[in-house]
């Protein structure tokens, strides 16, 4: 499948999602995950970390669910979003959420312009992203191949098709 095609193809799935997506609960859950991981960056870079939640639930590789790809974990039980699993992000996030702070406005701001569709998906389809590169979530897998790489903010992010073969 052409790069153009599979961007179509997801994007469709994702705008048929962003119905069942753009929930509070959903965005309270994609705003700890661009707190975490893209907190202090321009809006673009914190719209394309929310887009990598919204387009893993359209991707066949990852759970269909925003809770599910939030919560996935690797065989060693550390969270694919590592934010999650460091305790300075979590105690972070938690005092922001109380104190309401400009950072939780703008990481909620994020997560419901990418699940409820109101701004377009800078990345076209990123399932992945490092900040570095290269990385193992920028490179080919034996299941996956790397495609349209970006670079936005602080992250590179990459698209993901099956390898052909």
């Amino acid at each position: 499948m052409s790069p153009v095609a599979a961007y179509f193809i997801l994007a469709f799935v994702a705008a048929a999602k962003a119905a069942t997506l753009c929930t509070d609960a959903n965005i309270e859950l994609v705003a700890r995950i661009v707190f975490g991981e893209a907190r202090g960056e321009p809006a673009l870079g914190q719209l394309a970390v929310a887009y990598s939640v919204v387009n893993r639930v359209a991707h066949p590789g990852y759970p269909n669910t925003v809770s599910a790809v939030v919560y996935q974990t690797y065989s060693g039980g550390l969270h694919q979003y590592n934010t999650l699993d460091d305790a300075h992000h979590n105690a972070a996030w938690n005092s922001a959420k109380a104190h309401n702070t400009v950072e939780y406005q703008h990481a909620k701001t994020a997560a419901g312009d990418a699940l409820c569709g109101r701004k377009p998906d800078p990345t076209t389809c990123a399932t992945d992203y490092c900040a570095h590169d290269p990385c193992l979530a920028t490179s080919n897998n034996a299941y996956y191949e790397a495609y349209n790489k970006n670079h936005i903010g602080h992250h590179y992010f990459v698209c993901r098709r099956p390898v052909s073969g």
